[in-house]
């Protein structure tokens, strides 16, 4: 029994991950679980998708109705604009006496009677003299004189009238609450001042106000509202203050942020609701906002109860899911554990790292070919590395000796003697110089050397181009005494000083070639500049030379070329260069290298010790020429 027990439990590690997988997805039903997650976020969001733009689409129409409206309203304040006979008695009305004014004032009632009898939701029509005196009727009160405006002094202190002064067309002026003792009433309001057409120059005859019911609004955004649609309309003005709701104690509200338009419906109590979600579209003619609250949970009841059916299988499916993977845990899923562990160590270097192969299938198979992999991994680095060190070392000879004419030594040699022979003295100084560079150049051309030599060699060099140009240019180098005896790589400013000259210099008179040498700003480096008041370089140039990590034609690994990728190999990313140029003024390059202290140090004390016995050398020689 026990040995049928292992033999399953062995033909069950070495089950293929294929199989595996064909069983999980048999057993769990995979594909109708994917499917039910699918169907529930797509079902609620084409049901959101769908709610949201009919909304929109419903607000979007009340806002026409509010348009036509509104017209029709702004047709009655045409007519009375338009109504000459009462512009003449508005005008005489001013002037007449008291029993004239009277009886005008009792006209020009009637005919503002008519205008608000003619259109449904007008409560008040008010004409406002420039002097203070007001002719209203009002269709609540039907009087003359018991009207909207009976708690003011002077109508001409109303919000209405000041909104309205000195506007040249119809302003539409948001709901208002105005007291009016007893009760608080809301209107929104037309305003028009009234000009005689024919008379333009007399000025404002009047200034017409329309009360309008805020009810008219209301009518248009939500017809008879009843709680239990769980949906609402409201208007909001352009300062974001509530100016139609049905309940009309929230008129006035100002609300700043979408949570103020849901909190206002919670305040209001029209209906519950704990998902309350908004939308909104804005009237682009007056600016004003209309607003939808609906809430969500209502609007998605059925939507929810399905919702809850299908989460109720995916718990299950998840349940069944988790139960097998748990017992399946130890024989895949540590292995697979193990397989990541051993590719985190090598990632981190641990080229050492193994697997324990206990099983024949593909896992198996993955901790072989890791094996196998970190065997040839760890072969094929060393093979590199040693690769490597050799390619750097000839890519820099290969670099740096550009030339290596050793046969020449000899043969310059022999022309300086036939030259001193002829006394051709600055021909042979020439020569010297030449077979100094020469020597200089392709002697261990990997070794660093003092900046103090370096000095030695680029005056030298220099001094060639001067005699070659017939000095038509001046040399300068100042090097910091404490940089002196700090190591630098060979030939690193050579080119650099032969582009200044060949390319900057070559062609002009009253030229001048710059290298200064010392401590950069930064701790452990050395700052090279090398400067010209030659023709410069062209901004595409500059800009290419500034560029790290450049990949250079074969026929520019010269030059200038050479300085940048022999920083790049000698330095790496702590070796800087910058290049600044202007066309017909002048370049200057600047290079940034650290600093070997090691090595400085050591040189440093090599220098001491050879000056300390240079100078006891010449002490004794002192000696003994002295007892001679």
């Amino acid at each position: 029994m026990g040995k049928n027990r292992r033999g399953i439990r062995q033909r069950y590690k070495d089950l293929s991950f294929n199989k595996f997988l064909s069983l999980s997805l048999c057993l769990f039903l995979f594909p109708i679980l994917l499917l039910q997650v699918i169907y529930i976020r797509a079902s609620i969001s084409n049901m959101n998708s769908q709610v949201n733009q009919q909304i929109y689409n419903n607000l979007q129409q009340v806002s026409e109705k509010f348009i036509l409206k509104l017209e029709s309203y702004e047709d009655t304040v045409y007519q009375i604009y338009s109504d000459k006979e009462l512009i003449r008695n508005l005008e005489q009305f001013h002037q007449a006496d008291d029993t004239r004014q009277a009886y005008l004032f009792y006209i020009i009632n009637e005919r503002l009677k008519q205008f608000v009898e003619s259109k449904k939701g007008i409560r008040i029509i008010s004409l406002v003299c420039r002097t203070g005196e007001n002719i209203t009727y009002d269709r609540q009160s039907g009087s003359a004189l018991d009207n909207l405006w009976r708690d003011y002094e002077d109508p001409r202190l109303t919000d209405p009238y000041q909104k309205t002064r000195g506007k040249s067309g119809i302003v539409l002026i948001p709901t208002q609450n105005i007291s009016t003792g007893k009760k608080t009433e809301s209107l929104f309001f037309l305003g028009k001042e009234l000009y005689n057409t024919d008379y333009l120059e007399q000025g404002v005859v009047a200034t017409l106000i329309i009360g309008i019911e805020e009810q008219e609004l209301d009518n248009i955004c939500n017809g008879t509202f009843h709680p239990d649609n769980r949906s609402v309309n409201f208007i909001t003005d352009t300062e974001g203050y509530v100016i139609s709701f049905p309940d009309v104690a929230q008129i006035g509200k100002k609300m700043t942020v979408q949570e103020d338009v849901l909190e206002l419906i919670r305040s209001s109590e029209l209906f519950e609701g704990k998902d309350l979600y908004s939308n909104w579209y804005k009237d682009d003619e007056t600016g004003w906002l209309f607003h939808n609250v609906y809430d969500q949970d209502y609007v998605m009841r059925d939507i929810n109860v399905l919702q809850g059916i299908y989460w109720f299988i995916l718990a299950a499916d998840i349940l069944g899911i988790l139960l097998f993977i748990n017992s399946t845990n130890h024989y895949y899923v540590d292995y697979l554990k193990k397989i990541i562990e051993g590719i985190r160590q090598a990632d981190q270097g641990n080229l050492d790292v193994r697997l324990v192969v206990d099983r024949r299938n593909e896992l198996g198979q993955i901790g072989e070919n890791f094996n196998h992999m970190m065997d040839r991994m760890k072969s094929l680095i060393e093979e590199v590395t040693e690769i490597s060190e050799k390619k750097k070392q000839a890519e820099m000879k290969a670099l740096e000796a550009q030339i290596n004419p050793h046969f020449l030594y000899n043969t310059l040699d022999a022309i300086n003697w036939m030259a001193v022979r002829k006394n051709e003295f600055e021909i042979s100084k020439m020569i010297s110089n030449l077979g100094h560079i020469l020597r200089y150049s392709t002697n261990r051309s990997n070794e660093q050397v003092d900046i103090a030599d370096a000095e030695e060699w680029l005056k030298s060099y220099i001094s060639l181009y001067q005699l070659r140009y017939g000095n038509s240019f001046d040399f300068e180098i100042y090097v910091e005494p404490e940089v002196r005896q700090v190591k630098i790589h060979k030939l690193l400013i050579q080119p650099i000083v032969e582009n200044a000259i060949i390319h900057g210099l070559k062609d002009m008179e009253g030229g001048l070639l710059r290298v200064d040498i010392g401590y950069a700003e930064q701790p452990e480096r050395i700052h090279v500049i090398v400067e010209d008041n030659g023709a410069g370089m062209a901004k595409e140039e500059v800009d290419l030379y500034n560029q790290k990590n450049q990949e250079w034609n074969q026929s520019e690994r010269i030059g200038l070329v050479n300085i940048f990728e022999r920083i790049q190999l000698y330095y790496g990313d702590q070796g800087e260069w910058h290049v600044s140029s202007m066309e017909g003024l002048g370049t200057i390059m600047e290079l940034i290298l650290p600093v070997d202290m090691d090595m400085w140090k050591s040189a440093a004390a090599e220098d001491a010790g050879k000056y300390m016995q240079k100078n006891a050398s010449s002490e004794d020689m002192g000696k003994e020429v002295k007892e001679r």
